[in-house]
């Protein structure tokens, strides 16, 4: 079920990819080209498939693991930026762009790599699944749940003023469904305490914050074409 789920996620972000091409090459929006791509390479990455071909170019040492850890956290300081501008939410942005927000990424990001390369990270393995578990693991996943969750609940309460707000049908439902794959991003810091046996609601979760976050994200600049269509067309 995940893995039909992985890669519908894949297959939808790369149409939502593709639709906004012609919009980047005008130089219409090109952040929302860039964090459509981003996000459909992090699903790429995630996937057994092209995780372990890429993997395997890289010295099958799980390299890849720690460039998708990287990739993400370039993705979500991309979208909480542009996300919390484009909904009027300026604590929002502070706190992901300014002093303590670049200083949390900065601090994530070199506790990842100290941890990665503190561990025995030999042969790939999807998700590390197969290394041995210890702290410097657990620690390292950690991590990699930490700054997306980080920038969720910053952005989090713009989003909701835009869902009980006044305005279009169709913009309140993409934040709704963005909200989720926001909510879904803090879900995903308690993984720990999943039992053993339900381990695949990892995955699950974490293929669904990204869907949902892909489709809200594409829903608000559809709302946003459709509201300057129908301005044009009143004038």
């Amino acid at each position: 079920m995940t893995t039909v789920l992985a890669w519908a996620t894949l297959f939808i972000c790369l149409i939502l990819t593709a639709i906004r091409i012609p919009s980047a090459v005008r130089g219409e929006n090109r952040m929302m080209f860039v964090l459509f791509a981003l996000i459909s390479l992090d699903i790429l990455l995630s996937i057994e498939g092209p995780y372990m071909l890429i993997d395997a170019w890289l010295g099958n040492f799980n390299l890849c693991n720690l460039l998708l850890r990287f990739m993400l956290y370039g993705t979500f300081l991309l979208m909480g930026i542009k996300v919390a501008r484009a909904f009027a939410s300026p604590g929002g942005e502070r706190a992901i762009r300014g002093p303590i927000g670049l200083a949390v990424l900065g601090a994530t990001a070199v506790l990842t790599a100290f941890f990665f390369f503190s561990m025995d990270t030999s042969d790939s393995t999807v998700g590390l699944n197969d290394l041995d578990p210890g702290p410097a693991l657990d620690t390292y996943a950690a991590l990699g749940r930490f700054y997306p969750g980080y920038v969720a609940v910053c952005l989090i309460p713009g989003m909701w003023r835009s869902v009980r707000g006044s305005g279009p049908v169709l913009l309140r439902a993409a934040s709704a469904t963005l909200l989720l794959g926001l909510d879904l991003l803090i879900v995903s810091q308690v993984f720990p305490l999943i039992p053993l046996s339900n381990t695949w609601l990892r995955p699950l979760i974490n293929y669904s914050a990204a869907l949902a976050t892909a489709i809200g994200l594409g829903g608000i600049w559809l709302s946003k074409i459709v509201a300057s269509r129908t301005r044009r067309t009143v004038m």
